[in-house]
């Protein structure tokens, strides 16, 4: 049993063994000697034996990495691996004339090549692969070639949403010397795919695509994809810091007018707003356009100006004499605070046509203490409301928190719906 089956595992060797060839080192430099020295191959020709038809070229593109985009100068850094494919005519051979070769890799230089150039490159002007470089003919005369290139191209920016912008960016190929009824590109079977292990910090890669067209008379093919930017950074380092800085300058506004800090208070917080503009400055896109977050950052700085010079004012308001007489509009706007409040207002009495001397009435802002006036006291029956300089200044007070607190709710909002 044990001899019956070593001879049929022998007797199935031989059999395969006369079924199966290989080529040798003889057969390459044969078949070597045949395309390039026998066939007079000339690679300056056009590999088509109807030259008044286009030769086909195919190309695809896959995105090994990814430098970043730079605003200043509108650039996008990347790395690929091109695959250009194409028929060549005048390369094909029988394989079982040379031990059963199906291909051949040769040097890029050897044989004729679609001259391939970056349309939208900003860096030199050099030829695609190099010496050391080789390419891959098959038997039928299909030639698969894959250079390896980075790619520095032009990517027209628009920083309106930053730090909640995206890109779309391209990589155009084009046949630098040849028009399209020489060399007409067309899209690769995979177009263009972003490696897996591509990673940028800043920036994240989606939605590839690849378009084959004609202009001006050229074949072009065009590899786009969309660049996001990663928003988190921006939003931890200046949106929030920016943010609270502005509700604390709002704040000035909760503090009584007589503690003396008031004024110091509101020039420490705008220091403190311009501290941490200096800071971000660099962290902003260097482009002549104009984002929204450059804008919201103005309008803080803004505001916090305004809130300083309010400020300002209500304290030279407060110390203002008595006597003064108030403008009755300024009154009622008082009043309407009182009652916006909830708060009851001062009130004195009218004796004998003449109002009392305003010296004797307490104000509102007085802390609240409820003191009588002698003529209350003797007859409280003509009660009339009074309104002094420090009750101005508490009303506003009152209108400016509320006013520069909904200026502050409102940009927030608008800038998170505009950009988002």
């Amino acid at each position: 049993m044990a001899r019956t089956r070593e001879f049929i595992i022998w007797t199935f060797c031989l059999v395969t063994t006369g079924l199966v060839s290989a080529q040798t080192g003889t057969d390459m430099k044969n078949l070597y000697t045949y395309l390039f020295t026998t066939l007079g191959y000339n690679k300056d020709i056009r590999p088509a034996q109807n030259q008044s038809a286009p030769t086909d070229v195919s190309v695809e593109l896959l995105l090994s990495g990814f430098h970043g985009l730079y605003e200043s100068n509108e650039q996008m850094s990347s790395v690929g691996i091109l695959t250009v494919k194409w028929k060549d005519e005048f390369l094909s051979w029988t394989p079982s004339t040379y031990g059963g070769a199906t291909f051949i890799d040769v040097p890029q230089g050897l044989v004729w090549k679609p001259d391939l150039q970056v349309q939208n490159s900003l860096g030199g002007f050099a030829e695609l692969g190099g010496s050391f470089m080789t390419l891959r003919i098959f038997n039928t005369g299909n030639i698969s070639w894959m250079p390896y290139k980075t790619f520095n191209t032009k990517c027209v920016m628009d920083i309106t949403l930053f730090p909640f912008d995206q890109q779309v960016c391209s990589i155009d190929i084009v046949a630098w010397n040849s028009d399209a009824t020489i060399v007409s590109l067309s899209q690769g079977t995979s177009g263009l795919q972003l490696d897996d292990d591509i990673e940028n910090g800043q920036w994240a890669l989606s939605s590839p695509s690849t378009n084959a067209f004609v202009d001006d008379g050229e074949s072009f093919i065009r590899f786009s994809m969309t660049i996001r930017r990663k928003p988190k950074t921006y939003i931890l380092n200046i949106i929030i810091p920016m943010t609270f800085l502005v509700v604390l300058d709002i704040f000035t506004f909760t503090l009584p007018n007589d503690c003396g800090e008031k004024m110091s208070y509101s020039v420490a917080i705008l220091l403190s707003i311009y501290i941490v503009m200096t800071i971000v400055s660099s962290s902003l896109p260097s482009t002549s356009s104009t984002s929204y977050l450059e804008i919201f950052l103005l309008m803080d700085i803004l505001l916090g100006a305004l809130i300083l010079m309010i400020t300002a004012v209500s304290l030279r308001i407060h110390q203002r004499s008595q006597d003064r007489k108030i403008p009755q509009w300024i009154q009622k706007l008082t009043l309407l605070s009182w009652k916006l409040r909830c708060r009851m207002p001062s009130t004195a009495v009218e004796d004998n046509g003449k109002d009392v001397s305003k010296m004797d009435i307490v104000s509102f802002a007085d802390d609240g203490k409820d003191k009588m006036t002698t003529s209350e006291k003797s007859n409280t029956e003509n009660e009339v409301t009074v309104v002094l300089w420090t009750d101005v200044t508490s009303a506003i007070d009152f209108y400016m928190f509320l006013t520069f607190s909904f200026i502050c709710l409102f940009t927030t909002i608008l800038l998170i719906g505009l950009t988002v």
